[in-house]
């Protein structure tokens, strides 16, 4: 039976270790061994294994930079015939694990899940402490050879049998049998700006990845994300998004652009009429000395005259003939997939997921209207006698729900991100809008990275892979009000791009987590498109209409 070949990096400073690793392996009768230039490669019931050796940590640190391993086995065993020198040994096993450790990036660093320490020495004292600080480094598994143990004496052979089997089977458990989980799109708010940079990075993981974005098995939205994963989950290509949400096709008649006619003005009599109620109220309050005479106190009465400024009938309109034209309809539970749109109960506070249990049977568009209730912009959104609001207002992502329904890799598109900049007092000199914008986002974002931090460190199973926007991308869209569609063509470009750089940025290591899911990369295709945005003379997304694989979608799909 064929096999695909599996990679392993072992790091170990004893040659002693790696030949006593290969020796070991291809003595057993159900195994295989050849040699290579960097190590050998290993075959037996079911599994062939590649194992590439590092001296040093800074070796295995720059392999494991620029290739993918499947699992990293770090040899400590203290052989017969090392002579001294087991507490250097140590310490540069050490040396290398915390240097992993310490990555910055939770999602480039290598997941100690698939660490493999082996452990060893006639000195049991020694081997326990061992054991107990790979348990500190929390390491997926240590395994012991107790064949080196001096009570064993003449079945000290069989032991190490015994021990190279538990080996070959921790290998075949890890890399063959581990269970594939469900896989995910994740995607925040951020206004038609950061529905514009959604698009852009959707459009580039559909080039690069040989599975259709419509064939992941959980989409969650927030916001302008709910309008983007909504789109793929009913069934929309991400062309078709292309061309409908953004700005490729000008004849689509519903444009999710605003104007003087969407103004809210049929609500003005009823807020002047909101406002002498309260004037009235604060005499009152004054007569009984309850309130005092003051502008903090008048600012408030009038407060009330500031009703939201858009109405968003004919955007809840638009929204329901989309999804009603798409292939699977207006309802949740028709979808082939899940979808799950996240809104604010504005009056309890709580963050309440569209599509998930007991709230499945309002329409998707309903749903989406409500996800975009941004306040002060937008008024909420009644739904079975509640009101619902933006839900980034209580989540950024709902990661935990993902993880909850069986995700183990997670696509997370989050634009919602503040400017940062070393120029003190910029942003002082900008307006107080601008202000509450960027505090808005730090807040959120801040959230999320708690929130992806926490996640990561209790699933150390689950792969989770954030796009954000360049400060440099952060400025071309902080410079306009996020419900302008002025810049489509140079965000999306912009966005597709930047996608493309992050993917080669962390290819050693995603491309790994995409094949245990039966998925191949290719960047080849996406690195074609991008040279071509960067010798066009103004941004196109019309350049990157057009899949580079027309025919990927999975043959079951509807």
């Amino acid at each position: 039976m064929a096999t695909d070949l599996r990679t392993a990096l072992v790091f170990t400073p004893r040659v002693r270790c790696t030949e006593d690793l290969m020796d070991s392996l291809g003595r057993q009768p159900w195994a295989t061994c050849s040699p290579t230039a960097a190590g050998f490669i290993g075959r037996g019931r079911g599994l062939e294994l590649r194992f590439d050796f590092a001296r040093t940590a800074r070796q295995a640190l720059d392999r494991l930079a620029s290739s993918y391993y499947n699992l990293v086995v770090v040899d400590c065993r203290h052989l017969p015939g090392c002579g001294r020198g087991a507490v250097r040994h140590e310490e540069a096993v050490f040396a290398f694990l915390d240097a992993l450790r310490r990555e910055p990036d939770r999602e480039r660093r290598y997941p100690f899940r698939r660490v493999v320490a082996l452990v060893g020495d006639s000195d049991e004292t020694r081997a326990d402490h061992l054991i107990f600080a790979m348990g500190e480094r929390h390491v997926g598994a240590c395994l012991r050879d107790v064949s080196l143990s001096a009570h064993h004496g003449a079945r000290s052979e069989a032991a190490r049998d015994e021990f190279v089997e538990s080996f070959w089977t921790l290998c075949r458990k890890v890399l063959v049998e581990r269970h594939r989980g469900k896989k995910a799109i994740n995607a925040a708010g951020g206004g038609l700006s950061g529905l514009y940079y959604e698009l852009g990075v959707l459009k580039c993981l559909d080039d690069a990845l040989d599975i259709d974005l419509r064939d992941f098995d959980l989409y969650y939205g927030i916001s302008a994300g709910a309008m983007a994963v909504g789109g793929l989950a009913t069934g929309y290509s991400i062309d078709d998004l292309l061309v409908r949400l953004g700005k490729v096709d000008e004849a689509w008649p519903y444009r999710l652009q605003l104007s003087w006619r969407h103004l809210n003005l049929s609500e003005i009599p009823r807020r002047i009429s909101l406002v002498q109620r309260e004037l009235l109220r604060y005499a009152v309050r004054m007569v009984k000395r309850e309130d005092e005479l003051s502008v903090p106190s008048l600012l408030g009465a009038w407060a009330v005259m500031l009703g939201p400024i858009f109405d968003s009938t004919e955007f809840g309109d638009g929204l329901r003939r989309f999804f009603e034209a798409s292939s699977y309809g207006n309802d949740f539970r028709t979808l082939p997939t899940r979808l799950f749109v996240g809104a604010t109960d504005q009056d309890r506070r709580e963050h309440v997921l569209f599509g998930g249990e007991g709230f499945d049977a309002v329409p998707i568009s309903r749903a989406v209207q409500a996800s975009c209730a941004a306040h002060p912009f937008f008024p909420s959104v009644e739904v079975d006698g509640r009101y619902y609001t933006d839900g980034i207002v209580t989540r950024t992502s709902n990661l935990r729900s993902a993880v909850d329904h069986g995700a183990d890799l997670i696509f997370v598109l989050d634009p919602f991100v503040p400017l940062i900049t070393t120029d003190a007092g910029f942003n002082a000199r900008h307006g107080n809008m601008w202000i509450v914008e960027q505090d808005y986002k730090t807040m959120s974002y801040t959230r999320y990275e708690q929130a992806r931090n926490e996640l990561l460190r209790r699933h150390s199973r689950v792969s989770i892979y954030t796009f954000v926007p360049s400060n440099s991308m952060r400025r071309l869209m902080s410079g306009q009000n996020p419900f302008v569609s002025r810049n489509f063509h140079g965000i999306v470009c912009e966005a597709y791009k930047s996608a493309y750089r992050r993917l080669r940025t962390i290819e050693y290591k995603i491309r790994g987590e995409l094949a245990s899911h039966g998925i191949k990369m290719d960047l080849a295709p996406v690195e074609e498109r991008v040279h071509r945005l960067a010798d066009a003379k103004r941004p196109d997304a019309g350049a990157l209409l057009g899949t580079a694989n027309p025919d990927k979608r999975a043959p079951s799909a509807a």
